[in-house]
Order: structure tokens, then C-alpha cells, then sequence
């Protein structure tokens, strides 16, 4: 399975997902070095590359740790558009036969800070979310164009479960009640 959820909404996930030994794509930029050292803490293992450097590389080595663990990408990393799904994570998808899990997480009080990918930090004590999307099993074969159909479909079920997660949290924090909440 790959899991695949927005750069900005990384740090919850990576909390309640660690020790799950699952393969990261992270950047062979310098800051990707730090990020793959915390996650080895966490439990996770890397996979090293990204859009600009190591590409093909990281897409090989995701498929290979698909094939026998679970895998994780953020589709808009490491630098963006914001919520734009690269093409990468269909990629992997289609050579490794691995559904793809749209996943994501909301922190209310948070902070939002202002970098390309509006990193959420949760305030103290928030209510914080995590909320799954519905599996998307992508074919091996496409033409361009069901290609790009199916990126686009990623990107709207991330939006669609982020908006949910983000109303949900805020939601919970304001009233104390979670059960009310669909």
C-alpha cells in the first residue's frame, strides 16, 4: 500500500504511524538528510529522491519497498505546488500494483506557517484528526490522458478528506463532542 498525504500535514501522521516500518520518499536535498534521520528514529526507512534529483532512482526504490512493505509519498513534496499532485505517486502505484491510500490529518488550534507548503503545527493541547480517504487501485497501463485523470483524482480526494479533517477538528474543539461528528 502507499499512503499518500499533503507535505503540510506530515508531522501527526508521522506520530501515529511510527514503527510501522514504512518507506518515505525523502528529498536528496540537504534538508531531506535531517528529515531521513528523525523518521530512522521514528521506525520508518527512507527512500532517497525526489522530482529534481535521484527521480527515476527513488520511484525504482519505492517500487522495490512497495513490493514488501508499505510506502509513503507526499504527492506535492519536497517543494510543491501546494496540494498539486505530482505525477510520481501514480507512477509508483502503476509499477508496483499497490493501491494507493489517501490519508491526512487537522490539528485545531494550529499554526499554519508560511512556507510553500502551509506546515500545520498543532497548538498545544489541539484536537488533532487523522482521516482516511478511499483506496485507489490504478491500472497498469494508461494512456496519457487516464493518467492524468487519475492524478487529478488523488488530488481530489486529498482536498476532499483535508477540508473534512480540518472541519472535524474545529468542529471537536469548539463543542467537546466528537460522536456528533460525521
Amino acid at each position: 500500500m502507499i499512503y499518500a498525504f499533503w507535505h503540510g500535514r506530515l508531522l501527526l501522521l508521522a506520530y501515529t504511524h511510527r514503527r510501522r516500518r514504512i518507506h518515505i520518499m525523502i528529498s536528496e536535498h540537504r534538508d531531506g538528510e535531517m528529515i531521513a534521520q528523525v523518521t530512522r528514529r521514528l521506525g520508518f526507512a527512507a527512500v532517497r529522491g525526489s522530482t529534481t534529483r535521484g527521480g527515476i532512482q527513488a520511484l525504482k526504490g519505492m517500487v522495490r519497498a512497495v513490493r514488501r512493505f508499505d510506502g509513503a509519498i507526499t504527492p506535492d513534496g519536497p517543494r510543491g505546488p501546494h496540494a498539486v499532485v505530482q505525477p510520481g505517486t501514480i507512477s509508483a502505484a502503476q509499477l508496483s500494483s499497490a493501491p494507493i491510500l489517501p490519508l491526512t490529518s487537522a490539528a485545531f488550534p494550529g499554526w499554519h506557517l508560511s512556507s510553500w507548503d502551509r506546515f500545520l503545527l498543532p497548538r498545544p493541547f489541539a484536537c488533532c484528526v487523522v482521516r482516511f480517504g478511499n483506496p485507489l487501485f490504478v491500472p497498469r497501463r494508461l494512456t496519457k490522458e487516464e493518467f492524468e485523470r487519475w492524478r487529478l483524482r488523488l488530488q481530489q480526494e486529498l482536498n476532499r478528506i483535508t477540508e473534512e479533517a480540518d472541519i472535524i477538528a474545529k468542529r471537536w474543539a469548539q463543542t467537546g463532542r466528537f460522536r456528533d461528528i460525521p
